[in-house]
Order: C-alpha cells, then sequence, then structure tokens
C-alpha cells in the first residue's frame, strides 16, 4: 500500500479539507493508499516569520514532521501550505523523499494551460517573499498583487474569519476578485489553503479561481499512480 506524507496543521483546518480533498479523488482511482499525517499546530506562524525573522523559525518543526513522516516509510510528502513553500529548498535538502510543492505544481498549471496573467490571493508572507512571482516571471505568466488595502481584506479573510472558524462577510473579497479581473487576470490563484477550505466551505466553484491546494490534490495522486 502506497503512503502519502502530510505535513499538517498549517494551519488544522486546511490540513482537513486536504485529507477529505484527497479521499474524494483517491475514490475515484483504484490505489490503495494510507494517508499518514503528523499534525503540529504548534508550528510558529509562517508569515510572521517572513515579514520580522525576529519572530520563531517554524523550519524546525516543519523538519520534524518530516522526519516522522520518513520514519513512516511514506513514498511522497506533500504540505498543504502555500506559505511555508518558501522553506521548499530546506525541506527538500533534508529529506530522500520526494516532496511535492504546492507553488511549483500550480505554476506549471498555468503554464501548461497557456495562462499569461494572473492574481494572487495569499497571505502578506507568501506576497512579501515572492515565492508566487519569481516562479510566474520565470515561466513568464504576469502577476497582479492586490494593492494595500485590499491585501489587508484578504488577511482578514484568512485570518479573523477561516483561521479563527468565523463566518465573515466576504463582499469586499469579491470586490477584490472582480477589480483583479477587471486588470485583465485570466485566473486568480487561491494561493493559500485557508482560502482553498473557504472555496470548499462556501462552494466557490466560478471558473476564474484557480484552487492551489486542489492542484497538489490531484497531481499527488498523479504520482502515486505513475508510481504503481
Amino acid at each position: 500500500m502506497k503512503r502519502i506524507g502530510i505535513i499538517g496543521g498549517l494551519g488544522p483546518l486546511a490540513t482537513a479539507k486536504f485529507m477529505e480533498l484527497l479521499n474524494e479523488k483517491l475514490v475515484l482511482t483504484n490505489e490503495e493508499v494510507e494517508l499518514v499525517v503528523i499534525n503540529d499546530p504548534t508550528t510558529p506562524d509562517r508569515t510572521a516569520y517572513i515579514l520580522d525573522n525576529n519572530h520563531d523559525n517554524p523550519i524546525n518543526n516543519i523538519l520534524d514532521m518530516v522526519k516522522k513522516l520518513e520514519i513512516s516509510q511514506c513514498d511522497v510528502i506533500v504540505m498543504p501550505c502555500n506559505t511555508a513553500s518558501y522553506f521548499y529548498k530546506e525541506i527538500q535538502n533534508n529529506t530522500k523523499v520526494t516532496f511535492i510543492n504546492i507553488v511549483e505544481e500550480t505554476v506549471k498549471y498555468l503554464s501548461s494551460h497557456n495562462i499569461k496573467k494572473i492574481g494572487l490571493l495569499a497571505t502578506c508572507g507568501t506576497i512579501k517573499s515572492k515565492i508566487y512571482e519569481d516562479l510566474l516571471n520565470h515561466y513568464h505568466i504576469e502577476c497582479v498583487i492586490p494593492k494595500q488595502n485590499d491585501q489587508e481584506i484578504i488577511s482578514k479573510v484568512i485570518y479573523d474569519g477561516v483561521k479563527s472558524n468565523k463566518d465573515i462577510d466576504l463582499t469586499d473579497f469579491f470586490n477584490i476578485t472582480k477589480k483583479l479581473l477587471n486588470e485583465g487576470c485570466e485566473k486568480i490563484i487561491l494561493g493559500c489553503t485557508e482560502l482553498s477550505a473557504l472555496r470548499k466551505m462556501k462552494n466557490m466553484y466560478q471558473d476564474e479561481f484557480l484552487d492551489a491546494m486542489e492542484i497538489l490534490a490531484d497531481n499527488t495522486i498523479k504520482f502515486i499512480e505513475k508510481d504503481s
């Protein structure tokens, strides 16, 4: 039986939604797969560290989870957290297990579908680190990020809404997506797994949204099938 290792707790709701998504997709395959989840919600906030390196560094917690998944003999390791992809190279350098990067898979998807201009909705940490922008530029895809006031609204949706398990008004959120589309964006990346969870909870299945977490789930299953 194949084993998918999941670096969890970044945050816990997104981890649960990712597992749910994987299970829904695995039912449609002939694969027998075990999900091995190491869930550490005590991992320091990724955005806080990226914005100010004086905050606690989450990499030690993340690498500890990686080692536990390695000991569990996982065939592949995934991390349903976009912001934590800032630590991608350190993770990859500290394990011999294949690690599938949510950011890289999302950008490759865009490139393969000839998308030339996208909007990015993500945490301030993801925006500041430019983990999406740098890779998108490499593939010659233009990236539009929300203006500062709009980014603050996106952050409130992520932290005061989804992470806090509270239902908040999404009117401003949808106004921001309209602005991005009006600027010529062909797709809008939901580049935070809390926004992916929000999409599932609120049935936000409009064509303009590209869910990074769903792409990660699809490509994880493709890897397992290919490796069978």
